[in-house]
């Protein structure tokens, strides 16, 4: 259940010192807009909620060095404790919250009267009190815990029941509603009503879903000892941030993100966009875009290079010299129209690129919404500093691109189909949740090496000649989507 938000009182609480000794560069989903407090579906009971960040937008960053958020209290009288998570996907394709590596423990608000609200921040950003390492957590079996080609969830757990909606914590939140106002495509209120701002594209994920709406599976929640997570459309106030550059993607539309709401969004419309009125909407959305990189203050007075690509690597390449690691296919028709400066770095080290693809009946805007999807991934240099490439941005503009197949598989059931010798490439996007691996075959003889496409990003497979068979497989007992098309 959710509640209305109070914003009754602002405080902060710093876990740690608040020197700017690591970089702490900001990557969020979340549209800037609040419209309520909410314990999700844990309600009164102990539980988790979660926020879920896909490998297609975090691939590439690693130490963990600040989190933001908004928790409210609806009786300061009583303390109540939470901690913070960082949580898998299980074999089941839900977050693993039992599984799950408790990074902040025991937190608690100061006694007081009332309902209050609270900024909390945690800063892990000194030599003493360093950044959380993502890739060297351990499960309770001390096994690495997560997967890089999966998402992870970055999860709360109210550790005590609360007699909710008088009593309990809560984090602050933006909506993102299936249906629009009004039960029209055509309303632009949607990013005006408050139910409503956070805005996915309207399109259908499924042929036979009843909504029009993109649902993305982000916000989930799950009450202790029961089994089995639900996600809801929502965003959770979250920023996190990391000692690596950060590349944060924005939807920017000012006919729909229009005053109360912020523009460019960075909510789920930059996630999906719309680029040539997917919707047909009355008012037609013809959604441009904006990449922002975050690269700390050291890299100030630098310069940021904005390249593209429609594939990633299976495993990202590192070059002597830079720092982080390349994800673009740099044999992508995208990677080859070249480097797109984004001006000289700010004081703190931030740079930004727009792009502008003209009226509605512009020539471009079918040829961008038909990429299956768009990778994007700064390399950044200044005098004196180790040039570094930043995180990798996603933007998937349509869900099925033309002469494109959208399936489900599952552990127990494959996808599978023929295949010729005028096959030579398998384009795949993986739409989650959990990755997939696509492997050929002879018959019913493997042959080639599997390989394995991570959560929310596309790749181009080149396949074996000889196959006769094509599988695209996973893990995960629940269904993963894909999109995927021969020779793409």
């Amino acid at each position: 259940m959710r509640l209305n938000f109070a914003l009754l009182a602002i405080g902060a609480l710093a876990v740690s010192a608040t020197a700017q000794n690591i970089a702490q560069n900001k990557l969020h989903i979340w549209d800037g807009s609040t419209e309520y407090t909410s314990r999700a579906r844990v309600g009164g009971a102990a539980g988790h909620i979660s926020e879920a960040f896909q490998t297609g937008i975090v691939r590439g960053l690693d130490k963990l060095s600040y989190a933001q958020y908004v928790i409210q209290d609806q009786n300061l009288a009583t303390q109540e404790v939470w901690e913070i998570k960082i949580c898998p996907i299980g074999a089941n394709g839900l977050p693993d919250y039992a599984g799950g590596n408790a990074i902040i423990k025991n937190l608690q608000l100061n006694t007081g009267s009332g309902i209050g609200a609270f900024l909390v921040t945690h800063n892990r950003n000194t030599a003493a009190n360093g950044p959380i390492v993502l890739s060297a957590l351990k499960n309770a079996q001390n096994k690495k815990l997560l997967d890089a080609n999966e998402a992870f969830h970055f999860a709360w757990h109210f550790t005590k029941k609360a007699n909710w909606t008088t009593d309990g914590i809560s984090i602050h939140m933006s909506q993102a509603g299936t249906q629009l106002p009004s039960g029209g495509n055509g309303q632009t209120t949607c990013w005006q009503n408050r139910y409503h701002r956070e805005i996915p594209r309207p399109e259908k994920f499924k042929t036979a879903d009843a909504t029009s709406q993109i649902i993305e599976r982000l916000a989930w929640s799950e009450i202790n000892g029961q089994a089995g997570s639900a996600f809801m459309d929502r965003s959770w106030r979250l920023e996190i941030g990391f000692a690596e550059p950060t590349l944060q993607g924005a939807s920017d539309n000012a006919t729909y993100n229009n005053n109360p709401c912020k523009n460019p969004n960075e909510g789920y419309a930059a996630l999906d966009p719309d680029f040539n009125d997917i919707s047909k909407a009355t008012t037609a959305r013809i959604d441009n875009y904006k990449w922002t990189v975050n690269a700390g203050g050291d890299y100030a007075g630098g310069i940021g290079i904005l390249f593209f690509s429609d594939s990633v690597f299976q495993n990202p390449i590192t070059i002597g010299g830079i720092n982080g690691s390349l994800s673009l296919d740099i044999g992508s028709p995208l990677f080859a129209l070249g480097g797109f400066p984004m001006g000289v770095l700010t004081s703190t080290g931030t740079g930004s690129m727009s792009l502008n693809l003209g009226p509605k009946n512009s020539p471009l805007r079918p040829i961008v919404a038909g990429i299956p999807a768009i990778h994007a991934q700064v390399f950044v240099a200044k005098a004196g500093k180790t040039s570094t490439f930043s995180s990798l941005w996603t933007v998937r503009p349509t869900l099925k691109p033309a002469g494109f197949t959208r399936g489900e598989t599952t552990s127990s059931t494959p996808i599978s189909m023929s295949k010729k010798v005028t096959d030579r490439t398998l384009y795949i996007r993986n739409d989650g949740p959990g990755a997939v691996t696509v492997k050929t075959f002879i018959g019913t003889n493997p042959i080639g090496t599997p390989v394995t496409v991570p959560e929310r990003t596309g790749m181009r497979v080149i396949l074996f000649p000889a196959a006769t068979k094509v599988n695209i497989e996973t893990k995960k007992s629940s269904k993963v989507d894909v999109a995927y098309k021969y020779n793409g």
